[in-house]
């Protein structure tokens, strides 16, 4: 029973996430400026983001947008609690050597790398320290579930085109993830604004599924802009 007991939470996790998720995003943009609580703040959240595969040699980060939103909650003057939700986090790596590759018999053209895309609706919930109204550390958990998963064997050609070939890669690939995050912002207008975030996040999962003979760990920078739509103050007239 008691190996049972992270399926259970996951399997928790997975059900409830993005019914929760769809109920404040439909919140934060139906409601927001009707929320005059100056504790709750609601908004939108985008990032540029630069992920790559932990115990994978010479492999380079892969650039994507992460796309969501958030919820901030005041607990105290020096303590907030603000869960993201991102309904598109990129992650992976590029420039993977084929060693790693996890499609057997793949076709591909001499001297290709993979590119390794991942894609997971995410959660991060984080407890912030607020050393003064506009400027905060925070650290808290982060659990994934994988919506995408595929590799891209590229090269370029003695002619210098480029050649690609696509292969789905769900079989191959855990379907949940999990981490750990930190981050540094900068909210303007006295912590009432536009939010600025450089967050690391280091995950704690192998990726693959155990039939696969290889191990690596999401790892990913990203800076973030969070655009309130709600909350923090008075509302609109």
């Amino acid at each position: 029973m008691r190996k049972n007991i992270p399926v259970i939470i996951f399997g928790a996790l997975l059900f409830l996430s993005p019914q929760i998720v769809c109920s404040q995003a439909m919140i934060a943009l139906l409601f927001g400026k009707k929320i005059t609580n100056d504790k709750l703040s609601i908004g939108l959240y985008f990032a540029e983001q630069a992920s790559h595969l932990t115990n994978t040699d010479d492999d380079k980060a892969s650039l994507g947008l992460a796309i969501g939103a958030y919820v901030d909650v005041k607990l105290s003057p020096k303590w907030n609690f603000c869960n993201y939700m991102t309904f598109k986090a990129p992650k992976g790596g590029t420039d993977i050597p084929l060693e790693y590759q996890v499609v057997p018999d793949a076709n591909y053209a001499e001297g290709s790398t993979i590119k390794r895309k991942l894609v997971y609706f995410e959660i991060v919930p984080l407890f912030r320290y607020n050393i003064t109204p506009s400027f905060g550390i925070g650290a808290g958990p982060q659990v994934g579930v994988r919506t995408v998963s595929k590799d891209f064997y590229k090269t370029t050609l003695d002619d210098g085109s480029k050649a690609s070939v696509v292969y789905k890669t769900k079989d191959y690939f855990s379907l949940l993830d999990a981490g750990v995050s930190g981050d540094i912002q900068y909210v303007l207008r006295q912590g009432k604004g536009i939010r600025f975030n450089l967050r690391f996040t280091s995950g704690l999962t192998n990726i693959y599924r155990s039939s696969v003979p290889l191990k690596a760990f999401n790892q990913y920078w990203h800076l973030g802009v969070g655009i309130p739509i709600g909350g923090g103050g008075e509302s609109s007239k």
